[in-house]
């Protein structure tokens, strides 16, 4: 609510969905203000992986705990998820999404129930300046080349000509 943090409540929601789109600016434009004051769509990009991934680590975390007690009675299933667990914490602690980890079927079926974030597919939506239509900027490869690095798509709109058409009859 205040710019910093994703907030508990908000993350619950994302948990839910089972893709997320990430809009970040790819142009520059003196009338629209940066909350940062510069544009750096991988900066815009990196904070809220951030936050992806610190949240991840906490479920991570709270969960290996339960799956530890239990894996100490001899529950396969548990020492299963207690592997997998901690091959995401140690993915995570190297600052990389999990989406780029490529787990197994058979690796994902023990920490599916946690809807853990960073393993949710991304499709980042560059809003590009109407005179980059065709998504040629540095800006715009500057984001196609990080989301070829964490397994994650990339489109690029032109918001302001959106909104326009929207207004139409």
């Amino acid at each position: 609510s205040e710019g910093e943090g994703l907030g508990n409540k908000f993350l619950s929601h994302i948990r839910e969905v089972d893709a997320i789109l990430q809009v970040v600016r790819c142009f520059e434009d003196d009338d629209v203000i940066h909350v940062s004051g510069k544009v750096d769509p991988l900066d815009d990009i990196e904070i809220i992986e951030a936050e992806l991934m610190l949240a991840d680590i906490q479920t991570l975390e709270n969960a290996l705990n339960k799956a530890e007690r239990t894996a100490r009675s001899g529950d396969k299933d548990a020492q299963a998820t207690v592997e997998v667990g901690k091959k995401c914490l140690t993915h995570l602690s190297e600052d990389k999404p999990l989406r780029s980890l490529g787990l197994h079927d058979a690796e994902l079926k023990y920490i599916h129930s946690y809807g853990l974030l960073t393993l949710k597919p991304v499709l980042y939506v560059a809003n590009v300046a109407e005179d980059d239509l065709s998504g040629e900027s540095e800006l715009v490869q500057r984001v196609r080349d990080y989301a070829a690095r964490v397994n994650a798509g990339v489109v690029h709109v032109c918001a302001r000509i959106e909104a326009e058409i929207a207004e139409l009859d």
